[in-house]
């Protein structure tokens, strides 16, 4: 017989509570940002703790460039307008990712266009980028979603064949990999997000553009900085072009050292967690883990498995809360494509068909794999699971 869910008045698997906070910012976190607090220097103007941060990080991706920015949509926004994408121009994006992945292309005036996704890794398909490719299109923004790679190797074929820029969205993807490289290193220019609950976070806000390329280094950091052309000794107050303040702070700065410092030992935590889920949750026949393709490393920032629909009594959203109110974290990862929200089918989207995010979007949810949770954590997230699915199967 089957036991009576928790979201029917039964008894929930888990009572306490889940270690679902990240990050979990220690007495190192603190001290670096109290150093610089008691320095009274905390800009990236005064103090040289945000240069540092950039060095670390450009080094850590083994890349000539890291610009440190007030957050990973600012770091989109400084990659388009830095290769002078505007009115007239399309942009390539994917129709299953986070908003800020497209919306920095309308900040500049330029057209999205929305393609359709892989159904099993949920990024970018090449045959539908290369279907959408005209004689306006600028540039193609390869989403790295959940930390699982791009197809860059097909990616940047398209590029280079109709002479197009690749830029690489890793917000997600810190330390993953593609074939040995690691994502970031790829497009002409990558940008990152450390934002609160990313892989790691530079004390809630931040993110980075990084690149191999001199010039364009040079005027991501002219355009993040309201414009301001170089000077040596004072500042002359010299502005070139329309700017922006997309500054990161030093206190940011400070606590990004930290983190990264830690970014190995985070991801064999989450990977080694994930692991552990995708053994145990295979044997599910009504759950999908995450697919990982050959040649290409995980970081999991987010495990997301794919629900069998067809096998089960419920949709995804009714299985999605009996599984929360089991006591387990779990939610339904960006369930509206791009096409289909307010701020682009108002601007006209609304004929938009991208079959593949239309249909995998009603099928997700997503479970907690960072680095504070741990194997008893993962115990009741199976038993969780296992216990909704039984109870929602066809028979």
């Amino acid at each position: 017989m089957t036991v009576k869910l928790a979201v029917d008045g039964g008894e929930a698997v888990r009572r306490s509570p889940f270690p679902s906070l990240w990050p979990a910012l220690g007495e190192e976190d603190v001290a670096a940002a109290a150093e610089v607090l008691r320095s009274n220097r905390l800009t990236s103007l005064t103090s040289g703790v945000v240069a540092e941060f950039e060095a670390d990080f450009a080094r850590y991706q083994g890349v000539r460039h890291a610009l440190a920015t007030s957050s990973g949509t600012t770091a989109i926004h400084l990659a388009l307008a830095a290769i002078d994408v505007g009115p007239g121009d399309e942009v390539i994006v994917p129709a299953h990712t986070f908003i800020a992945s497209a919306t920095p292309v309308m900040y500049q005036r330029a057209t999205p266009l929305i393609v359709d996704i892989d159904p099993d890794t949920f990024n970018l398909l090449p045959s539908a980028v290369e279907a959408a490719i005209t004689p306006r299109t600028k540039a193609i923004i390869a989403v790295h979603l959940n930390g699982h790679p791009a197809p860059m190797d097909e990616l940047t074929a398209l590029a280079e064949r109709h002479g197009l820029v690749l830029i690489e969205d890793a917000a997600q993807a810190h330390g993953a990999l593609y074939k040995g490289r690691k994502v970031g290193t790829m497009g002409l220019m990558s940008c990152f997000s450390f934002w609160q609950d990313k892989i790691i976070s530079t004390a809630g806000e931040g993110g980075a553009v990084v690149t191999d390329d001199d010039a364009l280094a040079q005027r991501v950091a002219r355009l993040r900085h309201h414009g301001e052309g170089p000077s040596e000794g004072d500042r002359h107050y010299y502005h070139l072009e329309l700017g922006y303040n997309y500054r990161l702070s030093a206190v940011q700065a400070a606590v990004g050292r930290t983190q990264l410092s830690h970014l190995d030992e985070y991801l064999e935590a989450r990977r080694r967690n994930a692991a552990y889920l995708t053994d145990h949750l295979r044997a599910i026949p009504e759950v999908q883990p995450p697919v990982v393709l050959d040649g290409c490393v995980h970081s999991y920032y987010r495990y997301i498995c794919k629900l069998r629909t067809d096998l089960l009594t419920v949709p995804t959203d009714r299985f999605q809360t009996a599984v929360a109110v089991e006591g387990i974290p779990c939610f339904r990862p960006y369930p509206t494509p791009l096409h289909q929200q307010p701020v682009f089918r108002n601007a006209g989207y609304g004929e938009v068909s991208c079959p593949n995010a239309e249909t995998v979007l009603s099928q997700l949810f997503a479970l907690q794999v960072h680095p504070t949770v741990q194997q008893c954590d993962l115990d009741d997230t199976i038993a969780a699971v296992e216990k909704v699915a039984a109870a929602y199967r066809k028979t």
